[in-house]
């Protein structure tokens, strides 16, 4: 066997121990079965093989069939992983691992760690291989795989295993002078205060767990979960009869979904997490007061009354957009927008059709029945607000990808031939039968139109509303896992922004997006 098999023989092994438990066991078991009866033999014969052709074809198979078993994520997942390992075999499977990790990532990002790594060792090799001018390009693609595996453990709770990718990130970004180390450097440092909170979370733990009676214990570790997690559901789980009043009046209002917080309640509420900010560390503040502006909004829809109540609350609103703006690395400035179609490279970034620059913006003419389809390299993590302007030419549907926390969904414009707009999919259900839809959902070919759009993500709910030239259009609140990605307006990576077209000719004018909490960096 060849050392280059030897080397992908190992990282197999690797990868049967990382593959995540993100789904039951028993669902997990008959997923492997599944793919031991299909491919388990195949995998052994190329593994085995000194022929590492045979290992990049059948990665090449495991892809397509992974594209085929959308439906069915913990087998669609485990196809990925395979299919990453197998690419990773040789120079000439790169990019099938590649195409590989990116599906994964937008169907089903709990499970996406496993080629994360693998891609990041394979970015290692280029940059570790690389010379002279090829250098800094490597090394700027090995920063973002490493930084798409600390997003990805951090996701998934992992704070120590986080911080390996980080601190490699920074020394590579160090090395060639890349333009990340700014960003690189907040996101270091917001690690370090996820650290010590996941160290102060564990002793708490251990205390409680010593001593159930522990009251004190028990309400530090409940106002941890809710200042330094943004977790009030699982700080309720602690609380008893003999915790804090104010604990005990607050937490286990805040546990539920903000859509289903009536009107008074909303303004308490809104004044307690005004009050915690003060008191959170930077890392936390982004996510307090983003819970704050989330209970002004619900009070404004419901308190229609112009009176002290309605201006108390909008100028804490105001206070904590203030305070979010403040915040660096964690929070970008509200008044900071940025850019998308500067960032967009036709060459590497586009999905699907033919996209030009033009004099009057980017533009795409997508045949009948095709849908046609453009990345956007930034993922933002948090709550965000998007502006697009653009015209339809002639034709019909416009898209735009929207990430939502760890789930996205596709607002469409002018579908089904131009009579119905909305998100998609919601609940499973497109944009002609969902509680979105907008009938007629026309669009007035050569009219210039703006669409302005708010995302705010918050304990697994999602807030979207959406004006087209200034007036309401679409409002839609729930969990996140309502949520999922058109299966025809698809990006590579659901977590970026993404522009299309289908059946239509559209030229996106302008593109810019701005961060209210969390982050927006490269894929």
């Amino acid at each position: 066997m060849s050392r280059r098999l030897a080397l992908a023989v190992a990282a197999s092994c690797l990868l049967a121990l990382l593959v995540p438990c993100v789904w039951s066991s028993e669902v997990q078991e008959k997923a492997q079965k599944a793919f031991d009866a299909l491919y388990g033999a195949d995998v052994k014969r190329a593994l085995s093989s000194r022929d590492t052709t045979q290992a990049v074809a059948l990665a090449a198979k495991l892809l397509d069939s992974a594209k085929a078993a959308e439906d069915q994520p913990e087998l669609m997942a485990l196809l990925c992983i395979r299919a990453c390992e197998l690419g990773a075999v040789d120079p000439k499977g790169y990019e099938t691992a590649q195409a590989a990790a990116d599906l994964v990532a937008s169907k089903a990002p709990q499970a996406a760690g496993p080629c994360q790594e693998v891609l990041a060792t394979l970015r290692q090799r280029e940059y570790d291989a690389s010379r002279g001018s090829t250098k800094a390009q490597a090394g700027e693609a090995l920063i973002d795989a490493l930084l798409a595996l600390a997003a990805t453990h951090t996701r998934a709770g992992k704070v120590e295993e986080a911080g390996k990718p980080l601190h490699k990130a920074s020394a590579v970004a160090k090395t060639i002078k890349s333009s990340k180390s700014e960003t690189i450097d907040a996101q270091l440092k917001a690690h370090a205060a996820r650290q010590k909170n996941a160290a102060e979370l564990a002793k708490l733990k251990r205390q409680v767990e010593a001593d159930p009676a522990n009251t004190k214990a028990r309400d530090q570790l409940a106002l941890l979960l809710v200042v330094g997690f943004d977790n009030p559901a699982e700080a309720a789980k602690y609380l008893t009869d003999a915790s804090d009043a104010t604990l005990r009046k607050f937490v286990p209002a805040a546990a539920k979904p903000v859509s289903d917080v009536p009107e008074l309640a909303c303004l308490v509420l809104l004044d307690w997490y005004m009050e915690l900010g003060g008191e959170a560390s930077p890392a936390g503040k982004a996510a307090i007061y983003t819970r704050a502006t989330l209970y002004g909004k619900r009070f404004l829809e419901l308190h229609t009354a112009k009176d002290l109540d309605r201006t108390r609350v909008e100028l804490a609103m105001k206070k904590a957009q203030e305070e979010i703006a403040k915040l660096g690395g964690e929070a970008s400035s509200k008044s900071q927008w940025i850019d998308l179609l500067r960032l967009i490279d036709t060459q590497r970034h586009v999905v699907a059709g033919k996209w030009e620059r033009t004099n009057a913006g980017l533009a795409t003419d997508a045949p009948t029945a095709t849908h046609w389809w453009t990345e956007v390299p930034l993922m933002p993590s948090g709550s965000y607000e998007l502006e697009v302007k653009f015209v339809r030419v002639s034709g019909w549907d416009v898209g735009v990808g929207l990430p939502a926390g760890s789930a996205a969904v596709t607002f469409v414009m002018a579908g089904c031939q131009g009579t119905v707009s909305g998100l998609e999919t919601v609940n499973g259900r497109g944009i002609d039968s969902n509680e979105t839809s907008v009938k007629p959902g026309r669009l007035e070919s050569g009219h210039l139109y703006t669409a302005d759009i708010r995302v705010q993500v918050s304990q697994g709910n999602v807030d979207i509303k959406i004006t087209l030239d200034g007036k309401p259009y679409i409002k839609w609140t729930g969990p996140q896992e309502a949520l999922s990605p058109s299966t025809s307006w698809g990006v590579r990576n659901s977590r970026c922004v993404g522009l299309g077209a289908c059946s239509s000719k559209v030229v996106f004018q302008s593109a810019r997006l701005r961060v209210l909490s969390g982050r927006a960096i490269p894929p």
